[in-house]
């Protein structure tokens, strides 16, 4: 017997036989794994050690790893709770080439209070005798290329309104954009916009109308690639409140 650590010991087992006609045989040893320990579980960030209350700029560069001493520890879900619209998703996941896992990519909103918006991450693990184990990170979070717009005040009419001097109202800047190798994105770019869950009202951006909680594609033309405004405006007549968006364009052409 080989005992490796608490609750987890190794037995090898080795049977012998004889008869009255003094006719021998032997078993092979056989091992018996008695593991009463769960997985092991830890959070790195960048390839180092990821501490509640960090911030993290892109979930992609997430790791979870498990270790068990006896048996093959397997990650069972990924719960992710919390932000500013206090959101609960169970997210996907795969397993990278070191055995260790990276949380798949949903549309998270940045945390806009580091002191109340955070997020917690929930791993679940077992091992192959059944142990299970679970571990939580919190952190705030910021998407890496993230440009914040001033808060926008119009009128709760579904039109783009335009001030005296034919300006309009409250619109979205794109600023300047740019593609990996530094160029400006010009023309047509699509992006995704998504209404935040808690939002008070759908809002109407170049005649698509996204409500709370919903992401939808659209077609924004980027111009030279100066500054670009897009108009936006409420869905509904006598809207009131706030509403809150992102936009995110997968790709700049």
């Amino acid at each position: 017997m080989k005992f490796t650590s608490k609750n987890r010991c190794t037995w090898f087992d080795n049977s012998r036989a004889k008869d009255t006609f003094e006719n021998e045989t032997s078993s092979p040893f056989i091992t018996l794994v008695h593991d009463m320990t769960p997985p092991e579980i830890s959070f790195n960030y960048d390839n180092a050690p990821l501490t509640s209350g960090n911030t993290v700029y892109g979930l992609e560069n997430i790791s979870i790893k498990l270790n068990d001493e006896l048996t093959k520890p397997t990650l069972l879900r990924l719960e992710l709770r919390g932000g500013p619209a206090s959101d609960s998703v169970v997210l996907g996941f795969n397993q990278n080439v070191d055995g260790s896992y990276t949380p798949d990519y949903p549309r998270l909103f940045p945390t806009l209070d580091t002191s109340t918006d955070k997020y917690t991450l929930t791993a679940y693990a077992t091992d192959a005798k059944g142990n299970t184990s679970q571990k939580s990170i919190q952190f705030a979070y910021f998407p890496k290329n993230l440009v914040t717009l001033e808060k926008l005040k119009t009128l709760g009419v579904v039109k783009a309104l335009k001030t005296s001097d034919n300006t309009p109202l409250a619109v979205m800047r794109t600023g300047q954009l740019r593609r990996n190798d530094g160029s400006l994105a010009q023309g047509m770019q699509t992006a995704n916009i998504t209404v935040r869950s808690d939002a008070e009202y759908a809002i109407n951006i170049l005649g698509t109308v996204i409500h709370p909680g919903e992401t939808k594609e659209i077609q924004l033309d980027l111009g030279t690639g100066e500054n670009s405004t897009v108009p936006i405006f409420p869905a509904i007549n006598g809207s009131t409140g706030q509403s809150n968006f992102i936009i995110e364009f997968p790709q700049l052409n």
